[in-house]
Formats: structure tokens, sequence, C-alpha cells
């Protein structure tokens, strides 16, 4: 048996120092979540709570085990649950109607499934399958249930680890076996996550098996506690004192580009480690303990649950967070976490009832409830049913922001075989014979919309072929793309550098500023020798400028404005009308050689200032791409107005007397047509 005697170790006895641990980490995940600039690492506070879970659990089991002499798992999990569903109840019974006041129906239905998954104990395996976590993936700043994954992984943690506790202390006689085993499952439990933090970060993130080793680190200090261990004497205060030292290290050191949960975060979990193994009288205790620190730490869990849902909904009506608003944020968060422990939170704690009802209402009550009511709501979104939302108004601005990558004539790739160049779907018109080439990455595919009007009307066919992330540098070394692309990208350039002599036109598009930022200075002379290439085997080159790029631009916020009225979309988004410098590098390379051109649509989204809208409608789909329609649209503007660019274009690509005579001529209406039906195709 582990002894324990709360009368000779006061690590056993009620400990506020552990309410001001609770402090600190409930602040600094607040602080980050008001602005992330202010601590980078705040978002480890979740971290430090999983360290004082594991810690405070494990204690409880002990204790349990050593007054009965074996683990009541009954009254264990009725504690858990009325400790933890109450004040999360009551967050979700205001969060849930909040959502559909507020949301447009895609998002309030991904509400109603993360509230169905929170009752059920899920909501971390349903983030971790159902976020996007990609290049085009959308913020998560504004998702008002996010942070409930963490109670995902921790209600799981606590559905295994008193069998396991119970195993270690009823079969194993040794505590050095004890230790042993829980180190192994720490240690094992750690690689994973560090690995995976690299490799698939949103199940390092969000999962049980890497997030277990932080619980486990509390743990393995409430065996150690449990057997009287404690730092003392007259060096009792340095521990504490590194420990406290850690934590700020690492709140302000490590950021979200680090692999968390992995090696980064040892400092935080071994610095909460240290403090709660250190006494209430060292000098980390005393400060933990100051009046402030404590009260905050007692209603920490209900500022948890309330802060996140104030500032998603804040951001999803697209309030920026400025220093006024974050203080209002906060203050709200800690008023209603106030008023959530002291008439929900601890009258319901305390209510003495037998097991079968605390079971049947706090659990069983609440799941069969969200089911019952959240199952018909979410197949009445998913089925369109008439009278609760204008759908046809939605399925318009979906339609006019929708991504280059969901249609299937657009060939954009994410990892790259040889044979992508012979597919007939990346052809304009369909079952022509190909003259001209698109190639680049994603700014390259945005172009393809208006692209394909000018083919319409140009005399022209075209075959498009690109690669996520990859710039199209041909005959040069590069070791700056993004990893998850790299593979893909080295065998794109080499095909694409070789199936480029078989046309009679090659375009260019690609991000050129985010490839002069991460090559360090190198991109300009290695694109530079590529066009050269290019221009001696090919009869001509055009390269795409980099179009206008609108920060914070979000391309909900049409459908937002449907509920949320006071919102003007089009002023907020826009941008001073500044080129870049990469732009005027690219028109003095075209000017330099005699079969390259230039195009830019800037003129066309710029006037005063730029937009990313046209005539009142969205053309963009995120801050630096261009949505399918908005080409389009961009191309049958130029086309109307008989564009002086669109029409130097139209020479290269086409026949001259064609590009002249036909240029504001054609049937528009049968062209839209025509993307109907292939966008049809793509769904």
């Amino acid at each position: 048996m582990v002894e324990i005697s709360t009368r000779h170790n006061p690590l056993l006895s009620y400990r506020p120092d552990i309410d001001g641990l609770r402090a600190v980490a409930v602040l600094a995940v607040i602080v980050f979540h008001v602005d992330e600039r202010l601590l980078p690492g705040g978002f480890l506070g979740v971290d430090i709570f999983f360290v004082i879970s594991g810690y405070l659990i494990t204690l409880l089991l002990l204790k349990g085990i050593e007054r009965d002499g074996r683990l009541d798992f009954v009254d264990f999990y009725r504690r858990r649950v009325q400790r933890i569903l109450p004040a999360l109840l009551f967050m979700l019974l205001a969060v849930v109607p909040a959502g559909f006041l507020l949301m447009a129906p895609a998002d309030f239905r991904d509400l109603l499934a993360a509230a169905l998954a929170s009752v059920l104990s899920l909501a971390n395996i349903y983030f971790h399958s159902e976020l996007e976590t990609g290049y085009f993936a959308a913020p998560t700043n504004d998702v008002p249930l996010l942070h409930v994954w963490s109670l995902g992984v921790e209600e799981q943690f606590y559905l295994l680890w008193p069998f396991i506790v119970m195993l270690l202390v009823t079969r194993t006689r040794s505590p050095r076996v004890r230790y042993g085993c829980v180190v192994l499952a720490l240690l094992a439990s750690l690689a994973a996550a560090h690995w995976l933090a690299i490799r698939n970060p949103s199940f390092a993130y969000y999962m049980l098996p890497t997030r277990a080793w932080e619980l486990l680190a509390g743990g393995l200090a409430a065996f150690a506690a449990a057997r009287g261990f404690s730092f003392s004497g007259r060096w009792r205060h340095l521990p504490g004192i590194a420990g406290l030292g850690l934590l700020a290290a690492g709140l302000v050191i490590v950021n979200e580009s680090h692999a968390v949960p992995g090696l980064p975060v040892i400092p935080v979990v071994l610095g909460a480690v240290l403090v709660v193994l250190s006494p209430v009288d060292a000098l980390s205790g005393r400060v933990l303990s100051l009046r402030p620190l404590v009260a905050t730490g007692l209603v920490s869990y209900s500022a948890y649950l309330w802060h996140w849902p104030i500032l998603a909904f804040l951001r999803y009506a697209l309030v920026e967070i400025s220093w006024p608003v974050g203080l209002a944020a906060v203050t709200a968060t800690l008023l209603a976490a106030a008023f959530s422990y002291r008439f929900v939170e601890r009258p319901l704690r305390r209510l003495r009832l037998p097991r079968r009802k605390i079971l049947v209402r706090y659990l069983a009550a609440p799941a069969a409830f969200a089911f019952i009511v959240f199952t018909p709501a979410l197949y009445a979104i998913d089925h369109e049913v008439p009278g609760i939302y204008a759908w046809d108004r939605y399925r318009a601005l979906d339609d006019a922001t929708k991504a280059a990558f969901e249609y299937d004539f657009n060939c954009q790739y994410s990892s790259f075989d040889g044979k992508d160049f012979s597919e007939a779907r990346c052809v304009h018109p369909q079952g022509a014979d190909p003259d001209v080439l698109l190639i680049g990455d994603s700014n390259a595919a945005h172009y393809l919309g208006m692209l394909r009007v000018f083919a319409e009307h140009g005399g022209f066919s075209l075959r498009n072929a690109t690669q996520s992330s990859c710039p199209p540098l041909f005959g040069v070394d590069i070791d700056w793309v993004n990893p998850l692309y790299e593979a893909g990208c080295r065998t794109y350039r080499k095909v694409a550098a070789r199936e480029a002599g078989k046309y009679e036109t090659v375009i260019l598009g690609g991000s050129w500023t985010y490839f002069e930022a991460a090559s360090d200075g190198k991109f300009r002379e290695s694109m530079a020798a590529t066009v050269r290439d290019l221009a001696s085997r090919v009869p001509r080159v055009v390269i795409l400028a980099k179009a206008p790029t609108f920060r914070d631009y979000n391309r909900e916020c049409d459908v937002r404005r449907l509920r949320l009225t006071f919102i003007d979309c089009e002023q907020r988004f826009r941008a001073g009308n500044r080129d870049f410098g990469i732009n005027a590098f690219l028109r003095d390379l075209a000017e330099a050689i005699p079969n390259v051109h230039y195009f830019d649509i800037r003129h066309v989204l710029c006037g005063k200032d730029c937009s990313p809208y046209i005539e009142g409608n969205p053309v963009y789909f995120d801050d630096g791409h261009i949505s399918m329609e908005g080409s389009r649209v961009i191309g049958e503007v130029m086309l109307r107005s008989r564009d002086p660019a669109m029409l130097a274009l139209l020479n290269v690509l086409g026949d001259d007397a064609l590009a002249a005579g036909t240029a504001g001529s054609g049937n528009p209406r049968a062209h839209d047509d025509r993307m109907a039906a292939d966008e049809e195709r793509s769904r």
C-alpha cells in the first residue's frame, strides 16, 4: 500500500498555492487569447492545468485506496461528473442560443456538433477530425467551443487512470516499480508527442496519447508526495523558485511555431511539478497563496470555460480585439466566472444526492437532451429545411468566394505525379489541343477563372498544372520550400521544365512575395535564370503579377452579415494602393527580354485604394488568393471594358485580329453556363 498521512505531510492537505497556480495558468491562457503578442507561450497554461489535474486526481485516488483498501470507482466518477459538468452545461446553455442568433448555418451546425461532442467527452476527438489544418485552413479563433478540447483530454484520462493506479498499488509492492511504470509511460507519451508534433500536429495537440505525459508528470509527483516526499530544510525555497522561473521562461519563450506538446513544453511541466512539490511555507507557496491569486484560482475553471466563447463571438462578428475591447472581454469573463462559481459550480458540487441521481441529472439527462435536440437541428441544417435560413442567399455567397482548389478543372496538386500533365480535365476548352500552359503554385491557379474567360474569346486553348507552395524555378537547387510540399515540388519542377518546351506559350504565376522572403534574397536571381531559360525554348512567356493582398480579409464576412447586419464588409477590407517591389522586378525582367510579357490585374482592383470587391461583390477567397468565381468576374470585367492590359495579353496568347475584333463580343451568358456546368461536375 501507499502510505498517506495528511497530518504529517502538508502537501496532502488543502493547498491555497495550487489555487494560485491555477490562477497563473488561466490568466496566461486568457492573456494569450486576447493578444498572443503579450505572452507568446500563454497557451501553455493548459499544460499547467494538466499537471495540476494529474497531481490532484492521483492524490484523490491514493487517499481513497489507503482509506478503504480499494478504489470506489462509482464514487470517483460521481465526483468528476459533479465537478466538471454543471459549469460546462451552464456555459453551453448560453453559447448555443447565442450561436443560433449570431452565426451562419454552417457555423452554427459546427457549434451544435461541438456541443454534443463536449457533453459526450469527445470534444478533442471531434476537433482533431473536423478542423482543417492545411495550407488553406480557416483561422480557428472564432470557433466558440474550441477550448473544450482540453476537457475531453482530461475526461478520457479519468476513464483510464483510476484502473491503472489501482493495479499499480495493489499488484506491485515496490515503489520503484510503480515509479518505473509511470516514468516509462510518461517517456513514451512524450516521445510520441514530439515526433507527431512535426508530422501530425493536429493529433499531437488534441489527443490523449500525446498529452498523457503532462498528466502523468502530475501523477508521478502525487506518488512521491504520498510517500512523504517534500522539499524541506533551509533549501526548501529553491525548487519552488526554480519552478516559477521555468514557468515564466516557458510562457515567454515558447510560441506556436515550436513542437508542442513535445520537448519545448518540458520546462513548463517541470516547473509546475517543482511548484506542487514545494511546501506552502516556501517562497513560491507564499507568493501563490496571495489572496487575489487564490480567489482567481477558485474560479479558474469557470473563467476558462467563459473566456473563449466571449472572445470567439467578438471575433466572429469581426470585432478587433483592441485594448479597450480586450479589457472589456476579460472583465466580462471574470464576472461570468464569478457568477458561475457562486451559483452553479460550487452549490451543485456540494449537493449531496444519491449516486444514481447525480449521474442521471448531470450526465445521462444532459447527454440525452443534447442528442434529442441537436440531432434534428443538425439534420435540418444539413438538408436545408425551409423556413430556418435564407438558403439561396447563403449558397450564392458561398459560391462567390469558393477557393480555386475546389474546382475539378483546376489541376492544383499537393503531391505531384508526372502523369498529371496529360489529364483531360485540366484543358480548356475541353477536347482541344492546348497551346498555352499555366504553371506555378496556388497564386497561379487562382488566375484560372480569368484565363478561361480569355480562352473563350481569345482563340487559344489552355492547360493548367500547378503545385501548392512550389516556385516555378528550373535548373536550380532550393532548400526553402514548405516541408509538407517539398517532395512533390521537386518532382513537379523537373517535369514542368521538360513539359514547358511543348507549348507555344508558358504562363508563370506564384506567390512571389513569399518566395522572395523565404529564399533569403536568392529568389530574384533564380527567377531571372528560369525566365531566360524558358524564353530560349518557348516562343512566348507570360509572368503573372502577385495580386494585391488584404490583411485580415475574411471570406465569411458577407455570409455573417446576413445575421450581423451592422458589418460593412466592403469598407473594412480596403487597403492602400501600394504595389510589391517584386512586381516591379518582374516587370523590368519582362521588358528586358523580347518574348517575355508581364500581366497585372492591380488596376482592376485598385483605384485610390485597393479592394477585394468588384461592383459590391467579393472576389477573394482569403487574404491573398482570388476565388475561382472572382477570377472569372475579373476576366469578364476586363472583357467588357476592353481593358488594354487584357487586349495586349490576348495578342500574346491568341490571334491578333481575333483579339482586336472580338474582345468586346462573344456570349458571356454562354460562358456563364459553361462555368456552371464545370462547377457542377466539380461537385
